[in-house]
């Protein structure tokens, strides 16, 4: 990796959580990129209001995820990515006994940086993008309303950097985000965030298994907080969601 003629490692940011994916490619061409993998994944939820309580819904479910990159030979590249909640349940309505209810999670993340790399095959970025959230609480039977839907968007800008070791590549990064967000019903229940503030970090490690083939083993943690005291005074809802995972790629 002295020369540019010689193999370049571009570290390849998939998500808002920065988890970094290496591959090995000739300098003279792009290289596009698929993967998809699982993660457990532990999420929370906190509404609280200040001076009245707090409550939390907490969920533990598989994540399933998906996505394509993009890169150039000047280390400009492109990353989308989704994630979606496998069968999952939540706790909320548990200590008013009524059990356990179901429970979904989305998140899409549009991502755009740039790779630099140093002398020793040490890799720096920087990256900024879109990323959306939806999260789905489903209510109890017999409620008058069914479910709750707490919903975030925005952008965010962050930086990694990537070391080669054992045979293959670790990695980590963390990224703040600024976003908007909402919380609401499906029985009229309507209400926006003044502010939604987030950040994230995250760490990989990422082997060849070929020159097309590679595995990622990675773990983020993403917090998020919307506050709502412009609709109801002393209101904030705290995300918080951690996840280890393993991703297969395929690099064409």
């Amino acid at each position: 990796m002295t020369t540019t003629k010689s193999r370049v490692y571009l570290v390849l940011l998939t998500g808002i959580a920065g988890i970094f994916f290496s591959a090995a490619v000739e300098a003279q061409s792009s290289v596009f990129r698929v993967y998809g993998g699982l993660a457990p994944t532990s999420y929370r939820l906190t509404l609280d209001i200040s001076g009245v309580g707090s409550v939390a819904a907490k969920s533990n479910y598989i994540a399933a995820n998906i996505g394509a990159t993009w890169v150039s030979t000047q280390g400009i590249y492109v990353d989308v990515r989704g994630e979606k909640s496998l069968s999952a349940e939540h706790d909320l309505w548990e200590p008013d006994g009524f059990g356990a209810q179901k429970f979904s999670r989305d998140a899409y993340t549009l991502t755009g940086g740039y790779i630099y790399v140093l002398p020793g095959g040490v890799s720096i970025s920087g990256f900024g993008g879109y990323t959306y959230g939806k999260t789905i609480l489903y209510a109890p039977s017999g409620f008058p309303w069914t479910k709750d839907i707490f919903e975030s968007k925005g952008i965010f800008i962050g930086a990694g950097a990537g070391v080669p070791a054992l045979g293959g590549q670790f990695s980590g990064s963390v990224a703040l985000a600024g976003m908007k967000g909402n919380q609401r019903d499906d029985n009229g229940f309507d209400i926006n965030a003044d502010t939604t503030v987030g950040f994230s970090v995250g760490g990989a490690y990422t082997y060849k298994l070929s020159t097309a083939w590679g595995i990622i083993a990675d773990l983020r943690y993403q917090q998020y907080k919307y506050d709502f005291d412009n609709e109801i005074p002393g209101y904030t809802v705290t995300e918080k969601i951690g996840s280890v995972g393993v991703k297969i790629g395929y690099q064409f």
